[in-house]
């Protein structure tokens, strides 16, 4: 009967640990259950806000550059050609000039590194003329420049804010010098056109560089500096009048113009 007691004791003892112990992990069960939910329910923000963030710099760059594209880009500038020798016949020679000058690239975007094109710059205003010598009937001189060349540019830096690039050129040079009779005296008469033009043809090769800043996702605004050797006919051309063409042989062409681009993007 005393080991009946015993073993009942025992039992009973076991029971009351096994409930003490279920209601332990209850407890720390329904402890812990509401911070796993409010992490569970914390995270997702987290999560969401990341994907948002990736999807919007993604959207960025697709919209920078989303495919191949054209532009066109305007310059108004100057043109010097610093070393040329500008002839007048027997009158002589004179070194330098410097003209006012306006340009027009069409350009192909292939990527955001590489662009394509042609272009042409056109100098109307030369500040220095050819020596001139006194004759019978004074003439009359205007020199004119233009270029067609063509383009590749390589971008170092490239993006909406700014970028920066350098390329080659290449394309023809056609100098126009005209001579023109002024009005002669009353009673004397000019048989024949009054005006004579030579327009000396070359080649031109030369580098440029540029610098542009965005102003919005399609307008860029900024500068280009070009550096180039036009390379001419050793001998020059002359008409009547012993009037020749004011360049020969090769000459160097410096260019430096502000820019506006449009982007067709």
């Amino acid at each position: 009967m005393a080991g009946q007691g015993t073993r009942a004791t025992v039992t009973r003892g076991r029971r009351l640990g096994f409930a003490v112990a279920s209601a332990m992990v209850s407890a720390l069960v329904l402890t812990c259950f509401p911070a796993l939910a409010r992490a569970e329910e914390a995270a997702p923000p987290r999560v969401e806000a990341m994907v948002k963030e990736s999807q919007v710099k993604g959207v960025t760059e697709r919209d920078y550059f989303a495919h191949p594209y054209g532009l066109v880009e305007f310059g108004v500038g100057v043109l010097a050609l610093p070393d040329a020798k500008l002839c007048g016949g027997s009158a002589g020679c004179d070194r330098g000039d410097i003209s006012l000058e306006v340009d027009a690239w069409p350009l192909f975007r292939a990527s955001p590194s590489f662009a394509v094109g042609a272009g042409l710059t056109l100098a109307l205003i030369p500040t220095q003329d050819v020596p001139s010598e006194e004759r019978t009937f004074p003439r009359d001189h205007a020199r004119r420049y233009f270029t067609a060349e063509g383009i590749g540019r390589y971008y170092f830096v490239h993006g909406r804010a700014m970028e920066v690039w350098s390329g080659i050129s290449a394309g023809l040079i056609v100098v126009s010098d005209n001579f023109k009779t002024r009005q002669p005296e009353p009673g004397v008469a000019i048989i024949g056109a009054n005006s004579a033009n030579i327009a000396t043809e070359g080649l031109s090769l030369g580098l440029a560089t540029g610098v542009t800043f965005g102003v919005n996702s399609n307008l860029q605004v900024g500068g280009t500096l070009r550096f180039a050797n036009w390379y001419l006919p050793p001998h020059r051309q002359s008409i009547a009048f012993e009037e020749e063409a004011s360049l020969s042989n090769r000459v160097t062409m410096i260019n430096f113009s502000f820019t506006v681009a449009y982007h067709g993007r």
